[in-house]
């Protein structure tokens, strides 16, 4: 057993049941995919040894703070995460959601630190790579550093569009941009899309978006009403997508990611 997986049932400690609603992702759908390719026919450490697969991470259990070393990526394979900065006296800043799929940690490769602190939002499970020995890759590391690159370069894009979506005059922009978002987010790693979990508090999101609980809480009342979107429970549905674009004003800053990895 590697440092991970013991770091990792340390924190999350007695197992615990998956959330009934997690959808695990397609090992072709995840962001890590890309990466595993340079490892295949290695001579020196096989795959599944090198992979640390399907780590549990209990609910509330933090995967990794500000301060904790660099020491390789994550890949969501199930549940879901939210990364968040400490900004005393102030308190936290959320600085995004981490899907099935998606990555995370990434952006702290050229850092000793991380920088900013994870925790699941449920139960959840990820996927490891330490980059602690890429020396196996030889001379196919020039083609490891390339789909690194190609990550970061997607990852300034969509911090880009976070700016653009926390820069939206109302509410109903805001809050209409992060739910398309979320949907964009789940169909691109082959879920659906038009129905899916908010794993997140309301109080998270308002975080997230600059806005008062009570305003998003006031926002998503206003959707149901309109029958633009559907809530019961944690459980959202989107009932008129174009509606919802107009309301986003999605043609000025679609598509922007919600997570830091």
């Amino acid at each position: 057993m590697n440092g991970l997986n013991q770091f990792a049932i340390k924190q999350t400690g007695d197992a615990e049941e998956a959330c009934p609603d997690s959808q695990e992702v397609a090992c072709a759908q995840c962001k890590l995919h890309g990466f595993l390719k340079f490892f295949e026919g290695s001579d020196l450490l096989s795959l599944n040894i090198f992979l640390s697969r399907r780590i549990p991470v209990a609910k509330g259990a933090i995967l990794f703070d500000a301060v904790a070393p660099f020491r390789g990526i994550y890949a969501v394979k199930s549940g879901s995460f939210k990364s968040f900065s400490h900004q005393d006296p102030s308190g936290d800043q959320i600085l995004g959601f981490s899907l099935p799929g998606e990555l995370i940690g990434l952006d702290a490769l050229h850092s000793s630190q991380y920088g900013y602190s994870t925790v699941a939002l449920e139960a959840s499970s990820v996927c490891w790579l330490p980059f602690e020995h890429l020396d196996v890759l030889g001379e196919r590391m020039a083609f490891f550093q390339e789909q690194v690159i190609r990550i970061l370069v997607d990852q300034v894009r969509h911090d880009h569009h976070q700016t653009l979506l926390v820069g939206r005059r109302t509410a109903e922009e805001r809050l209409g941009a992060f739910l398309l978002n979320l949907s964009d987010r789940y169909r691109r790693h082959g879920f659906e899309g038009e129905a899916f979990r908010l794993p997140m508090l309301q109080n998270d999101m308002a975080n997230y978006l600059g806005l008062s609980m009570e305003t998003v809480s006031r926002t998503l009342r206003g959707f149901r009403e309109q029958e633009v979107v559907s809530i019961q429970g944690k459980r959202l549905r989107i009932l008129n997508e174009d509606c919802l674009r107009s309301i986003a004003h999605a043609c000025r800053g679609g598509g922007d990611s919600a997570g830091p990895g």
